[in-house]
């Protein structure tokens, strides 16, 4: 796929001339949001904001489903745009986006230009101007969603235009340069660089005087436009210019002309030969420190920040020394050890810079101030870099920072140092697993060349992709010929010594990772070592708070304090809620600090809590899902007026209970681990309405079988028994109605014998949910009622409606809509009241289906436009509901093409969620004769044999009936009678059992 964001978006299937037809112009904004942030999740909040601004419709969050389905299929790869949190993100590589190849490109121009390779250098610069079709993003950069992409990738080309121009001085190509300089100096007046290189061009070509003019042309640009004059690379090439320079005429961009001799400093360490991965913030850096600046505008400054071991240092320099050539006048470069207890005084760095310019040791003032004073005097004209390795904080940087434009700042710490001013700011990460590779085989020379690709992955996973880790393994095995890969992977499988084995001479993971946490606050020292003991890969707020069992202020703050220093990373804040984790290597720190500094009781206790803190979560979630709490509680819950103050008002608890998914699977294994029987099954049952709305079933099923266990081993009957609740849930949202009914049976029975009535009432009201699919639908309606009248007068009101809610589809499946009618509208009264959102989604598109079946489209449509704003509710399923929904109604009008695509729709999305009761019921509308022509005719039967295939695999007779019905009529419209009457007799037979 070759997607094109350099011009007008297109997007073409590989070496195919015709582009690919996106839909709407909305359609293509959402596309466009997503390839400006690829590989990044954009939020639905985002992409709703982007297409349409303030003036959203209520279905907005719905629209961009179905757009986002219509681009994948336009795009005929369902895996290309995914579902990533509360959002979207486009997949695709960098060679298929044409900003990145872009990108790669000039880094590669600028490398075969820093290699001497300059007509190659050329050759991509051109290459990558070629790929521009217009401006970024033409006819839509002004949208906000895309106006700051665009403006950067249009500045880029700018940018790559001007260092093309360069090369072409070098190469001696002035007198062809003179007409495009004339033209882009029009189009851009400020850019003075353009004009300088225009100057140079003339000046080479014979023609002094029109370079002279050309600085006076340009200089009354400035003037009377913006007061300025011209910067001073400008001004000493007039003065060159006219004191015929000899310098003039040598290489352009070989170093400025007309510099006074002074020291050149060249400080820099040497480059890592194997250094690899960190493309891109090469690439960043460069781009900040390669713009030409005037003397009195700030340094250019660059942070690079991230925690011990995660190639800092490695990346600076390996910058530095790419950017030489930018910075002839020399490189500066001190290491700060502002990780360490004894840091190096600003004062001492000073000495030895002065020095390195030239400075005799005799003359460096000994006040900090003069020498700082001096050391800015001997910068204010000279193009260095200078590099800043390790810093504490901003105030030991800030003696060492020049002040003229002409210099470049690159500083690095462990701390974010957001108080530098306009820094550009790169945060590094773990490396790719395929830059991990390349290191690991890179200081390994061919150590590796027999090993076996899955030991290799193993490696770099255990080392959790960290340059520091994988180049002490690559020491390791370098140093150890008898070791294979796969023995190293053996010795560090032991997560418990992991960081031991981790260590080579001097190199040594736990000592870097040490040298942060012995600069933290003693709380916040505490707090790291008390997270690391949680099995979930991150957490919230609430989660620190109940580690340490404080208040959320004082929890924040420490937060904070870990973040700053890398040695906790904010890993999204999806729904508002910033969520935080650990780095693979710092997290096994953090544990080992906890075994050794925090007693057993302690340890036990913070995970207790914030286990507890979690049940409150599901408690909150499951109150707002049902109107009620459905079970009841028998564990501690930590704080839940504290939990609940620290969750973002306006987010649905579900959806916020959602991003703990994998906190909760984890915090039942936990559990378990601890012995804690009851915080266990009281976890996995709180479970039971997320995995059930967003069927999660894998998940459900490992957090039944692991509480189910422990309650076992513990004789936990209550917990068996609300666990069989659960796993009934589970079979029945898979569509195995027999298991399902023996579990709930099995729980009631359980409850009896413990003489729990609140609990057996409870499992009597998911009884009509076995009833309805068997065909036993007078029975459903029975029971429904009385337990619906047992219910409410214990007290539990949500569950009696969830019982009743099964009485109104029986009355509907039994062929009395009328009833179903009165019972569907009694059930979502009482819902509104106590705000079941839920079953406010599920029987609205009930009620609407009855209204349908008493042809009544006017009353379905109001229904069913209730369903569009509540089906989130009910999470995936509500997708299906409402595509289901509004199919049947264009049946039901008479608009069958419409009809189609909706039931298609439904099709699409009952596979999607495996579910086949779902795909059964919207195939019996699909397969309705009124939608297919004659020729149509044998596709439509196909479709038939696959719903009769799907029926079959599910127990509900009412289901199978209504697919042989239409499968009938098919075959009968196909003049196939004897077909039709045999699936004729065998509908009769399945409605039959439908009593």
């Amino acid at each position: 796929m070759d997607f094109g964001v350099l011009g007008p978006l297109t997007v073409r299937q590989a070496g195919l001339p015709r582009e690919l037809e996106l839909g709407t112009p909305k359609a293509r904004v959402l596309l466009a949001v997503l390839l400006s942030r690829p590989g990044r999740p954009v939020s639905d909040d985002a992409l709703v904001e982007a297409v349409w601004g303030e003036d959203r419709p209520k279905s907005a969050a719905k629209n961009v489903q179905t757009y986002v389905h219509r681009l994948r299929h336009r795009l005929g790869d369902p895996r290309r745009i995914a579902r990533e949190g509360r959002g979207y993100v486009l997949r695709a590589d960098r060679a298929e986006v044409d900003a990145a190849r872009f990108e790669d490109l000039a880094a590669a121009a600028r490398a075969a230009l820093a290699a001497g390779e300059r007509d190659r250098s050329r050759r991509l610069f051109a290459e990558a101007l070629g790929l521009w079709r217009g401006p970024a993003f033409a006819g839509i950069a002004d949208l906000p969603a895309l106006g700051p992409e665009a403006t950067r990738l249009d500045e880029l080309r700018l940018g790559v235009l001007e260092e093309r121009i360069d090369v072409d001085l070098r190469l001696g190509r002035h007198g062809e340069l003179l007409g495009e300089l004339t033209a882009l100096t029009m189009e851009h007046p400020f850019r003075e660089r353009m004009w300088a290189q225009l100057m140079l061009a003339l000046y080479r070509c014979g023609r002094r005087a029109d370079a002279l003019l050309a600085y006076l042309q340009v200089r009354q640009v400035l003037a009377e436009e913006t007061g300025l004059e011209p910067g001073r690379p400008l001004r000493e090439l007039h003065r060159a210019v006219l004191g015929e320079d000899p310098a003039l005429d040598r290489e352009a961009g070989d170093g400025e002309q007309g510099r006074r001799s002074t020291a050149v400093a060249r400080m820099l360490p040497p480059a890592l030969g194997d250094f690899s991965g960190q493309q891109a913030e090469l690439a960043e850096i460069e781009a900040r420190l390669r713009t030409d600046r005037a003397a009195d505008e700030p340094a250019a400054t660059v942070t690079v920040s991230g925690p011990g071991g995660v190639g800092k240092t490695a990346l600076a320099v390996q910058a530095s020394h790419r950017l030489r050539s930018a910075y002839p006048d020399g490189q500066l470069f001190a290491a700060l050890d502002g990780a360490r207890t004894q840091r190096v005084a600003p004062a001492t760095v000073l000495g030895r810079f002065l020095r390195a310019l030239g400075v005799p040791a005799t003359a460096v003032p000994d006040d900090p101030q003069e020498r700082t004073d001096l050391y800015r005097g001997l910068l204010a004209e000279r193009r260095i870099l200078v590099v800043l390795d390790d810093a504490y904080d901003e105030e030991q940087l800030a003696p060492l920072l020049p002040t003229s434009g002409t210099c470049g700042v690159i500083a690095t710490g462990r701390v974010r140092l957001a108080g530098l001013g306009g820094a550009h700011r790169v945060e590094l990460r773990e490396m790719s697993e395929a830059d991990s590779l390349a290191m690991l085989r890179g200081s390994t020379g061919g150590r590796l060349a027999s090993a076996a690709p899955a030991d290799l992955s193993d490696l770099v996973r255990l080392c959790a992709r960290l340059p520091l880790a994988l180049r002490i393994a690559g020491a390791l095995l370098v140093s150890r010929p008898h070791w294979r890969p796969a023995d190293l992977v053996s010795r560090l499988a032991d997560e418990q010594h992991r960081l031991d084995a981790l260590r080579y001479r001097d190199l040594e993971v736990r000592a870097s990772f040490g040298l942060s946490y012995e600069g933290l606050r003693p709380g916040a020292r505490r707090l790291f070592r008390l997270l690391g003991l949680l099995e979930a890969p991150d957490f919230p707020l609430w989660a620190a708070a109940a580690a340490l069992d404080t208040g959320l202020r004082a929890a924040q703050e420490l937060l904070d304090e870990l973040v700053d220093v890398h040695l906790l990373d904010v890993t999204g804040a999806p729904n508002g809620q910033a969520r935080y984790g650990f780095h693979d290597l710092i997290r096994a720190y953090a544990r080992e600090r906890a075994e050794a500094e925090e007693p057993v009781e302690a340890r036990d206790g913070s995970v207790v809590r914030v286990l507890s803190a979690l049940l409150a979560c599901t408690d909150i979630a499951d109150r707002d899902h049902m109107g009620q709490n459905m079970f009841q509680r028998d564990a501690d819950r930590w704080q839940p007026a504290v939990v609940e103050a620290s969750l973002p008002p306006s987010v649905p608890p579900m959806e916020l209970l959602d991003a703990e998914r994998v906190a909760l699977v984890a915090g039942v294994r936990q559990a378990a681990e601890l012995g804690r029987d009851e915080l266990c099954w009281e976890l996995a049952v709180g479970g039971h309405a997320l995995f059930e709305t967003e069927r999660y079933f894998d998940d459900w099923q490992e957090c039944y079988g692991t509480a189910m266990g422990l309650a076992r081993t513990a004789g936990n009957l209550r917990g068996r028994a609300r666990l069989l609740i659960s796993m009934a849930g589970l079979l029945y949202t898979r569509r195995r109605y027999g298991p399902a009914e023996e579990s709930n049976t099995e729980a009631m029975e359980l409850f009896e014998r413990i003489g729990d009535r609140r609990g057996y009432l409870e499992a009597l009201s998911n009884a009509p949910f076995f009833l309805v699919p068997n065909g036993r639908l007078t029975e459903a309606i029975t029971a429904g009622r009385e337990a619906f009248e047992r219910l409410d007068a214990g007290g539990q009101p949500a569950a009696a409606l969830h019982a009743y809610s099964q009485v109104g589809l029986a009355h509907l499946q039994a062929g009395r809509p009328e009833r179903a009618v009165a019972v569907l509208t009694e059930i979502i009264d009482g819902a509104r009241k106590q705000g079941i959102r839920a079953l406010i989604a599920r029987d609205t598109y009930w009620l609407g289906q009855a209204q349908l079946a008493l042809g009544r489209p006017a009353e379905a449509e109001e229904s069913f436009t209730e369903l569009n704003e509540c089906a989130r509710s009910i999470g995936s399923s509500g997708t299906f509901y409402t595509a289901h929904a509004w199919g049947c109604l264009h049946l039901a009008r008479g608009e069958y093409t419409e009809a189609r695509h909706r039931l298609l729709e439904g099709v699409g999305i009952a596979r999607a969620l495996h579910d086949p009761m779902f795909e059964t019921r919207v195939l019996i509308d699909l397969l309705d004769a009124r939608l297919y022509g004659p020729h149509d005719l044998p596709a439509a039967i196909g479709r038939g044999e696959r719903a009769v295939e799907v029926a079959r695999g599910i127990d509900y007779p009412y289901l199978l009936a209504g697919v042989l019905e239409k499968l009938a009529r098919l075959r009968a419209a196909a003049g196939d009678a004897a077909a039709a009457r045999r699936l004729a007799d065998e509908a009769a037979v399945a409605r039959d059992r439908v009593r």
